[in-house]
């Protein structure tokens, strides 16, 4: 029996972002159920080479923005030549495109949007952003699903006037295969933080928070695009909180996450924005107890497995610390059993591949 065709809908298929991501790790663990095809509406890039080459077909179709029109015919002269039964559409611009695309069809597919966006404040999206939104907020009754990759996101959506009552969370999945707890402690206990320098990463407050800590027996670990005394603004705060190199490790932008989790004993959150913090799930995959800001699904993702403190807040992050940092070793060691544990059931990319597939498989 041949297998059942699946036709992606992405807006581009070259960046690195959330949603890519998932698509690639998603066709990688759902080949042997399903024939992928991949429609990206812009580009599709190299660095997806691997997952291209595992679809049946792949199409870019050059959409700019000023050709919108000829883009949907497009669109809708292959979903009719496709015939699937269901489309994954994978962010705004191709959710509203799709539904556009298939009104009017004769035999028209189940259209399932994928909503990979935290929507914390409109105002600031661009004005592509911005026209997606409102055309999707006035379309998102068509759709058969809307899938969110976040609580969160669902609840901003929903309160922005997104109306669907199949709506669901579907977490990004994690290979765990590439993650692996180190048995080890560290002496000194080695907290670590991962984020590019930005605004939303809240560097401000973790450099505050590594001030407070900066006479205790703690070591930490920085890494992150811009995360270097080469940036003027991180000297500067370096330099404000007079702390030590010795104990305050800037590693800059590294490129092995997975050596970068072994080498610490906490994972550090200190955004004040986030949507789905993949960070948090590789964390926990890792082994490690996060202490996180009260930000877009970190309560979720880490629940009593760490400590959720209010962003923007040095000193309840400085006060998490050390509670972990007293803890007994069996404590330490059960942690990390446990946090393992809990992405392996929620967050793992099987988990995550099954409850897509159920919702493929389900009637419109």
């Amino acid at each position: 029996m041949s297998k059942p065709l699946m036709v992606h809908v992405i807006t581009n298929f070259a960046g690195v972002g959330g949603a890519e991501m998932m698509l690639a790790r998603l066709i990688q663990y759902t080949e042997n159920q399903y024939q992928h095809v991949i429609i990206s509406l812009m580009k599709t890039s190299s660095i997806y080479q691997s997952t291209l080459d595992r679809c049946q077909s792949h199409y870019a179709l050059g959409w700019n923005g000023i050709n919108t029109l000829s883009t949907i015919q497009k669109l809708r002269k292959l979903l009719k030549q496709l015939q699937p039964q269901t489309v994954q559409c994978w962010m705004y611009h191709a959710n509203a495109l799709t539904s556009l695309s298939v009104i009017g069809l004769a035999k028209k597919p189940k259209v399932v949007w994928g909503i990979h966006h935290s929507l914390a404040s409109p105002k600031d999206e661009s004005i592509s952003t911005k026209i997606a939104l409102g055309l999707s907020k006035i379309l998102s009754k068509q759709p058969s699903y809307i899938i969110y990759c976040a609580h969160s996101s669902l609840e901003q959506h929903q309160a922005f006037g997104f109306q669907n009552p199949k709506s669901q969370v579907i977490a990004n999945g994690v290979f765990l295969d590439k993650f692996k707890p180190n048995p080890e402690l560290h002496q000194p206990t080695v907290i670590g933080f991962a984020g590019r320098y930005h605004t939303a990463k809240g560097y401000p407050y973790l450099f505050e928070t590594m001030g407070l800590l900066k006479d205790e027996n703690i070591i930490f670990k920085i890494a992150g695009s811009g995360a270097s005394l080469e940036n003027p603004e991180i000297k500067a705060l370096f330099e404000q909180y007079q702390l030590d190199a010795e104990k305050v490790h800037l590693l800059d932008q590294i490129s092995d996450m997975p050596a970068f989790y072994q080498s610490i004993d906490v994972f550090l959150m200190t955004s004040i924005t986030e949507g789905f913090p993949n960070v948090l799930v590789e964390a926990m995959a890792s082994g490690l107890p996060c202490i996180s800001t009260d930000v877009g699904d970190a309560q979720y993702i880490v629940q009593d497995l760490g400590a959720i403190v209010p962003s923007r807040n040095a000193q309840a992050l400085a006060e998490a610390i050390l509670e972990y940092v007293q803890k007994t070793e069996a404590e330490k060691h059960a942690l990390k059993l446990a946090t393992r544990e809990r992405v392996e059931q929620n967050f793992s990319i099987e988990t995550v591949s099954g409850q897509y597939m159920q919702v493929w498989s389900q009637q419109a």
